[in-house]
């Protein structure tokens, strides 16, 4: 069984507490000092590829959007305010760097959606193929949806995350939340009628 996907209160709230010295460095990173940033940036590396597994899947494309983010930080640090911590700003700049990226989200160590509408897994062939099939056409109606409606999908209906966590981590309302879900929801749906057991849903 994979191991649980890390809450988003856990990738965006700084671990440690925000000090003085913290904000020392954010100011000498500000002006150039590399040694500074890196002092910042090294702590965060082990959840922001947590984080970005999460959106690419594969952890050769998640390091590379690391280091893309970690690029971007460092291009856009007049923006940042070092009173403020770090963390979940650098973390929110990789998740919508994520969002924009083209590469497909993947399913890998996930239940599938809709799960409690597939037959019950029965280990012979006939089942094998149903799940590869279903698992096939979920990926093609995911393909179709926006980057942000992908994300929110998969994080809502796959991991399990609430509505607020994911509104936090995207700095959007909850109100938009449940518009884009509502909207991925129902564009997915034709695509995969057929895997449901009512067969209402089929037509």
């Amino acid at each position: 069984m994979s191991a649980p996907a890390p809450a988003l209160a856990d990738v965006v709230s700084p671990a440690p507490r925000w000090t003085q010295d913290d904000a020392a460095l954010a100011q000498r990173a500000r002006a150039g000092d590399a040694d500074a940033f890196m002092a910042l940036l090294g702590p965060l590396l082990p959840r922001a590829l947590r984080l970005a597994r999460r959106l690419v899947g594969d952890a050769s494309d998640a390091e590379d959007l690391v280091q893309d983010a970690t690029l971007r930080a460092l291009e856009r640090l007049d923006a940042f305010d070092p009173a403020r911590p770090f963390a979940p700003w650098f973390l929110r700049l990789l998740f919508r760097l994520g969002l924009n990226r083209r590469a497909s989200l993947t399913l890998r160590r996930h239940e599938p959606l809709d799960r409690a509408d597939l037959h019950a897994a029965t280990g012979d062939a006939a089942a094998a193929t149903e799940r590869a099939e279903f698992h096939t056409a979920l990926a093609a109606a995911l393909a179709m949806l926006s980057p942000r409606q992908r994300t929110i999908l998969l994080l809502f209906d796959v991991d399990g995350h609430s509505g607020a966590e994911i509104a936090t981590l995207l700095g959007i309302t909850p109100e938009t939340v449940r518009w884009h879900l509502h909207t991925a929801r129902r564009a997915i749906r034709p695509a995969l009628a057929r895997f449901r057991s009512d067969p209402a849903d089929a037509e």
